[in-house]
């Protein structure tokens, strides 16, 4: 059940982008912009590339070639929407908590401090049924550490700079000597002034599980992804970013280690964006090459044995194109009567 208390809001379209940075060079960049960029096809045109575009590449090209060439849906998992849910319930409480706080001050004045946690709690609605997947619980979550880090700090910083912050950024990348103009987008959960106020802090929301060591090196090449969009960006007003961390109020889900927050300095020597950018660069040439295989049997059935949940054996169970997947099916899947 997809739950909104925001309302049917649609994201910022690219021309309310423009009216609130007045930045026409962007605006015509993302116009140009396209995922099922093909040089040999498109060329007027130039690749657009968001966190998940990016993301579906390195899990897997042939998934990535029929969402973005292809066009297909990927049918919306339990997940998926446990992570919309939260998402639009945070959006909501950072646009809706501050007329609430005088109250949540005065119980907190008189010593009364589950009161104060209550009222912050009400500040998210209930849907008019009952969450399916375990968002509740982790709304409850996130909103204690809300909570707890508003009686620590007495609301210094506290209120995010910006909630779901619309990025766009324009890059132009070196393939074979040759510079390969790109359009990169993306939406930031918050982005905070730091403690000492010379830097911005970027906070990203999770609600799947959260397992150790691993995770924390995919989080830090998603932090690295924004943070490389912000600097080429016009959005000097977020610069330097010298924090980031993650929230992951169900990160006990699935054997995981349990509700975690992570948040720590950026340092230069170990976490410049150089990995994610040469990711980039493996998806640019990709499509230069017109080049995305269907995984074999041993890359798949490798990554599960080593990677997934008991009974998981690879990738593949993931994936809503299995019925139309060259791997299963044993034929390329055709586009317009013709195989891209």
């Amino acid at each position: 059940m997809r739950f909104n208390p925001n309302g049917d809001v649609p994201r910022p379209t690219i021309e309310e982008y423009l009216d609130a940075t007045g930045d026409q060079e962007m605006h015509d960049s993302y116009k140009q912009s396209r995922y099922d960029w093909n040089p040999a096809v498109h060329d007027e045109d130039i690749l657009r590339i968001s966190k998940s575009s990016l993301g579906t590449f390195g899990w897997c090209k042939k998934q990535y070639w029929l969402r973005h060439f292809a066009r297909l849906d990927d049918f919306g998992s339990d997940d998926a929407t446990r992570g919309l849910n939260v998402h639009d319930a945070v959006e909501y409480f950072w646009a809706n908590v501050e007329p609430q706080l005088k109250a949540i001050d005065m119980a907190l004045a008189s010593n009364s401090t589950e009161q104060a946690r209550a009222l912050m709690h009400d500040v998210i609605p209930l849907p008019p049924q009952p969450f399916e997947f375990g968002e509740e619980e982790q709304i409850r979550q996130w909103v204690d550490w809300q909570f707890n880090r508003y009686t620590y700090t007495k609301g210094k910083g506290w209120i995010p700079t910006s909630v779901e912050a619309n990025i766009h950024a324009r890059m132009t990348i070196d393939i074979d000597g040759l510079g390969v103009p790109i359009h990169v987008r993306g939406f930031i959960d918050t982005i905070f002034a730091n403690d000492d106020g010379d830097g911005y802090a970027l906070m990203e929301l999770k609600t799947g599980k959260y397992k150790g060591k691993s995770k924390r090196t995919s989080m830090r090449k998603e932090m690295q992804f924004y943070r490389m969009m912000l600097e080429n960006s016009a959005h000097y007003e977020y610069l330097p970013i010298t924090h980031w961390g993650w929230e992951f109020p169900g990160g006990g889900m699935k054997d995981g280690d349990g509700p975690t927050i992570y948040y720590e300095p950026v340092k230069s020597a170990t976490q410049t964006p150089s990995s994610v950018m040469k990711s980039v660069q493996r998806l640019v040439q990709a499509h230069v090459d017109n080049d995305f295989p269907t995984p074999s049997d041993k890359e798949v059935i490798l990554w599960g044995t080593q990677h997934g949940p008991e009974g998981l054996k690879s990738k593949c169970d993931w994936c809503s194109y299995t019925e139309i997947c060259p791997r299963f099916t044993g034929e390329e899947y055709v586009i317009e009567g013709k195989v891209e």
